[in-house]
């Protein structure tokens, strides 16, 4: 008798239901024309992954976001079970899952990523999924602890390519990067279309922006492509471009090897006899992996912090790496080290302030005198020093006037 009872009281809940659910559909259409729709959960990943774009997204980022909606989904499933449509969801259901990849100690980093992911997700799914509100778009973003990659010096770039001679095949990627501060991608699919060798120009769209950035084409590289056999169209290096669309972690583990063998690795590993010149990986103060400092695309870092260093515009930065806007480059790309920063100042402050010894002509027995200081230690900033003070425009007048 209970269970009549109850059964009596579900179909009289479902006809309810049923009518109320059709009584908004008939308001609705009055209104619109069209009938309410709606969307399975389950169905959520592969409708994201078919919404129209203005450009085509690499493989590697759909997989990516199918694998964070449907981590969503399934928290769902085990959580919130009577949620089986997107218009289910609600803010509440959208904070809890958010609580628990926090709790599960992921990096603000990618907290954010996930919570911009989803957000998007119901937003671009809002008219198929039949939603009245978006449960993600009031859910703030995590303010993230940046660990920031580190820019190389010119000491160490030669040491990275010398390393990379043994192995061409990423050679040829590495002096990409290192000469045109272009992402791997762009690097190892880049093609015979967008190089103009008689001019000495690169020119590209990016893949992450969409941006054509305007590159010249500096002599170490150009001695890669000429040895590539130019040609009218096509891959310049189309063995790497397979293996970075077939299986880009191995283009970012032989880039690896060879800053291992450069002398760049993390504390726990070991190399033959090379000194160890930097580390990889840096702890994050919140996260379950550890940053990469350096890797590929501190090679874009390194082109960034030496042109500004150097004096040449932002605007013609930003014209080499496609970025929008100033702040980007500012605060992601020029990481000058101390004394580069030092070094770069000395050189464009009034002598007043960046002191009046910098400027003072140098004779052949200074020279010698700084040289004496050297120790394997402190090499690299006695060096840049030196370098500093003979290219003040008095020291070169003081190497003119030393006798033969």
């Amino acid at each position: 008798m209970k269970a009549q009872g109850a059964l009596e009281q579900l179909q009289l809940d479902l006809k309810k239901r049923s009518t109320s659910e059709e009584l908004v559909q008939k308001i609705h259409e009055i209104r619109t024309g069209e009938r309410v729709c709606s969307l399975f959960l389950s169905a959520m990943a592969e409708a994201w992954r078919a919404v129209p774009r203005p450009r085509p997204p690499s493989e590697r980022y759909l997989s990516q976001g199918v694998s964070k909606i449907e981590n969503f989904v399934a928290f769902l499933g085990g959580h919130y079970p009577v949620a089986r449509e997107m218009a289910d969801v609600q803010t509440k259901m959208a904070r809890e899952f958010l609580k628990s990849e926090a709790d599960r100690g992921v990096a603000p980093k990618t907290y954010n990523a996930t919570l911009i992911l989803l957000r998007s997700c119901f937003q671009a799914l809002r008219k198929e999924a039949g939603l009245v509100q978006n449960p993600f778009a009031d859910l703030p973003t995590q303010t993230e602890g940046s660990v920031f990659r580190k820019p190389f010096n010119e000491e160490e770039l030669g040491a990275i390519v010398a390393a990379a001679r043994s192995d061409p095949f990423i050679l040829r990627i590495i002096v990409t990067g290192i000469c045109t501060a272009m992402r791997k991608g762009d690097c190892c699919l880049l093609d015979w279309e967008s190089i103009d060798l008689k001019n000495r120009f690169i020119t590209v769209k990016t893949s992450k922006t969409g941006e054509t950035v305007s590159i010249p084409l500096f002599p170490m590289l150009e001695e890669v492509l000429r040895a590539a056999k130019p040609k009218n169209s096509g891959c310049v290096f189309p063995e790497q471009a397979k293996m970075y669309e077939d299986n880009p972690d191995g283009i970012t583990y032989r880039v690896r090897r060879v800053f291992r063998k450069a002398g760049f690795f993390d504390e726990e590993e070991t190399a033959e006899s090379t000194p160890r010149r930097g580390i990889l990986h840096q702890t994050r103060a919140r996260g379950i992996r550890r940053a990469s400092v350096r890797d590929f695309h501190s090679f874009r870092v390194t082109w960034v912090t030496l042109a500004l260093s150097a004096g040449i515009p932002l605007e013609l930065v930003q014209r080499v790496t496609g970025h929008r806007t100033s702040q980007v480059v500012l605060k992601h790309y020029f990481q000058p080290g101390r004394e580069e920063f030092r070094r770069a100042l000395t050189g464009k402050l009034p002598k007043m302030i960046a002191g009046g010894s910098v400027a003072e002509p140098l004779g052949a027995n200074q020279i010698t005198a700084i040289l004496d200081t050297m120790t394997a230690e402190n090499w690299q900033g006695v060096k840049n020093e030196l370098v500093a003070r003979l290219a003040e425009p008095a020291a070169i007048m003081a190497e003119v006037s030393v006798p033969a």
